[in-house]
């Protein structure tokens, strides 16, 4: 699919990532390098069907941010399974957050999804948004896009892809179910042990108070 409609592909993979998919599209980024080294007519058109969406998808969860906040961060991590310590880490760098990190987020798993909402959610200027945000995607596209294009000097990817496509797309579906229900499971027990925490915590006796 991504050597017949490489372009189109990439934008619907893109843009369902980036509205919080839990799929990996750095590896189909290095594809999609190894299949415009093939054909270089189409570098640009792919590059500009993987950023538009990107940019949209982050731009939707800013304002999202902007609007609900932490509720908005909470549902993120969920159908991303973002770790509790990362949801927490945000939550606690709310008031400290300045968009830096914006430009090499999209590097980190998990920070990649969770900046944009924080960064609505800590009130970052639309305008330092887009500017740090924008620079951090690209340079992450073009970079994944090259890294792609000079491997194919080595390896014939494509020749790779063919060969392996039917068992190894199968092999990350079955093996992305136990890694996702784990997730879930680390998840709930995390929920559980902080209402613990805070059952025993309101059930201490409360100490006593002299009166004049």
């Amino acid at each position: 699919m991504l050597a017949r409609h490489g372009a189109l592909w990439m934008f619907l993979v893109t843009l369902g990532e980036r509205l919080g998919l839990p799929v990996f599209i750095s590896p189909l980024l290095l594809a999609a390098g190894a299949m415009v080294a093939v054909n270089p007519m189409q570098f640009w058109l792919v590059m500009v069907a993987t950023a538009v969406p990107c940019l949209l998808g982050d731009a939707m969860w800013y304002e999202l941010g902007r609007w609900k906040g932490r509720q908005v961060i909470a549902a993120m991590c969920r159908i991303s399974f973002v770790p509790d310590s990362l949801e927490q880490k945000a939550y606690a760098g709310l008031k400290r957050f300045k968009g830096v990190s914006l430009l090499y987020a999209k590097w980190i798993p998990g920070v990649a999804h969770l900046a944009p909402p924080v960064a609505g959610a800590a009130r970052l200027p639309r305008l330092r948004f887009h500017l740090y945000n924008g620079i951090g995607s690209i340079l992450w596209i073009l970079i994944m896009l090259l890294a792609g294009v000079l491997s194919m000097r080595t390896f014939d990817w494509m020749d790779v892809f063919e060969r392996s496509s039917k068992w190894s797309i199968g092999f990350l579906l079955v093996s992305s179910i136990p890694l996702a229900l784990y997730s879930w499971w680390r998840r709930r027990q995390a929920r559980e042990r902080r209402l613990a925490a805070q059952n025993s915590a309101e059930t201490l006796p409360q100490p006593a108070t002299s009166k004049d």
